[in-house]
């Protein structure tokens, strides 16, 4: 009966190397599909990395014990390119997705990564510190600040640009919601957008009077108010 046992785990681990060796031999492709923000794609699932139209680069490596601790699939990433220089953490889980310690540099461009059908593409700089960003249904949530530098917008289709000035958004954690709030910098209690994100992963955004008139490529008219979830 020991024997038999000993045989079962060692077939057991033997199957789960094989299925790591396989999975880490994945192309990149696989997760990085064709889209026109795309402008490259390099490696495996574990450690790879994509270019980013515009001249940015998105590169990954996986991080073992910390998808082991956190079941799920954990990398360490970094993005780089002309005025990007931005890093962080990610979890990936059937639910969701977790973003930690994220900090740096940005170019607006990289929107078009994380939301390809936007109306909009922007031009200008961001400074980012952003603890947390959860997208985990039962703990959703966001913290930190987005500090956006004087810029551009140009709707899609159209090309009509819009100057942008310089703004602040922060997400702050109370309870068991986060609050989002877009503001012109300076300018604390002039709300632009506001939002809220609970827990359970349900989302409600606002766009304000003031909003409207100062980011009217977003299409969005003031007082409009859009309910979802993640």
């Amino acid at each position: 009966m020991q024997a038999r046992r000993h045989s079962i785990r060692f077939a057991a681990l033997g199957i789960a190397s094989f299925v790591v060796a396989i999975v880490a031999t994945l192309p990149a492709s696989l997760i990085a599909g064709n889209s026109d923000w795309r402008s490259g794609v390099g490696g495996t699932v574990w450690n790879g990395e994509v270019g980013i139209a515009g001249g940015s680069r998105l590169e990954w490596h996986f991080a073992p014990l910390r998808s082991l601790t956190s079941l799920g699939f954990a990398v360490d990433w970094t993005a780089t390119g002309p005025d990007t220089d931005l890093g962080g953490q990610v979890l990936i889980r059937p639910g969701g997705v977790r973003l930690d310690r994220v900090a740096g540099s940005a170019d607006a461009s990289l929107l078009a990564a994380l939301q390809p059908n936007l109306p909009f593409a922007c031009d200008m700089p961001w400074q980012v510190d952003i603890p947390v960003l959860s997208t985990i249904a039962g703990s959703a949530m966001a913290e930190g600040r987005v500090a956006i530098e004087p810029g551009s917008c140009v709707t899609r289709p159209g090309n009509v640009a819009t100057p942008t000035p310089a703004m602040l958004l922060t997400a702050d954690h109370i309870g068991r919601q986060s609050r989002i709030r877009l503001v012109p910098d300076g300018q604390r209690r002039r709300t632009l957008m506001d939002a809220t994100i609970s827990e359970d992963g349900s989302l409600r955004f606002t766009m304000t009077g003031d909003g409207a008139a100062m980011l009217p490529f977003t299409g969005l008219p003031g007082g409009a108010s859009v309910q979802g979830s993640f």
